[in-house]
């Protein structure tokens, strides 16, 4: 008997209340198996008030309303009554995943340094991280990092992005679908 399961998972971050860019992440993320959501979820910051299109309650029902499973890694704005308004698991500081037999590390990104080293040890094939609101894909040795940019407030004139992971690799993509990036899995 021949089982294959394939998997396709979306990478998010830094949304801070944004409905607008967990709306548009949505149309890209349709046919996805989960999303990981590297943190700063509803919390927009000491911006009083919120910019349109910024409701951390609406964005929390949202989320919840979700058919895919999402999995969130607990970010440097988000506070426990975040946690509390999200039905799905919130992780601290970091979550490790199999996913298609590839390890993955997953942290915010603060303190990125401290557990960079604790990824490597664990030999991490896939470390994700967001934090910086800037996306990058680095590869060191058999390890790739991968930032998926902010979904609602980028940095260095990046337009608001997400990542998606399968099998062939990673794709780096805008909002608006168009690919940013994409990195194929090498062979070790």
């Amino acid at each position: 008997m021949n089982f294959s399961v394939s998997f396709k998972v979306a990478v998010i971050s830094d949304t801070h209340g944004s409905v607008k860019a967990w709306g548009l992440a949505k149309k890209i993320c349709k046919d996805v198996n989960l999303i990981v959501h590297l943190g700063d979820v509803l919390y927009h910051g000491p911006r009083n008030p919120l910019p349109d299109g910024y409701a951390p309650k609406e964005l929390a029902e949202e989320i919840n309303s979700s058919d895919v499973p999402v999995i969130i890694i607990k970010g440097n704005c988000d506070a426990d009554i975040d946690e509390a308004m999200i039905k799905w698991p919130v992780s601290y500081p970091y979550c490790v995943l199999w996913l298609d037999g590839k390890l993955v590390f997953a942290h915010h990104g603060t303190f990125f340094e401290r557990y960079k080293g604790l990824a490597l040890d664990f030999k991490a094939d896939l470390v994700l991280t967001g934090h910086t609101h800037i996306s990058s894909v680095i590869c060191e040795g058999k390890t790739v990092f991968l930032n998926p940019g902010s979904a609602s407030l980028p940095k260095g004139g990046e337009p608001p992005s997400l990542a998606i992971v399968d099998e062939k690799g990673i794709s780096l993509l805008s909002l608006k679908g168009d690919l940013l990036r994409f990195e194929p899995w090498r062979l070790t």
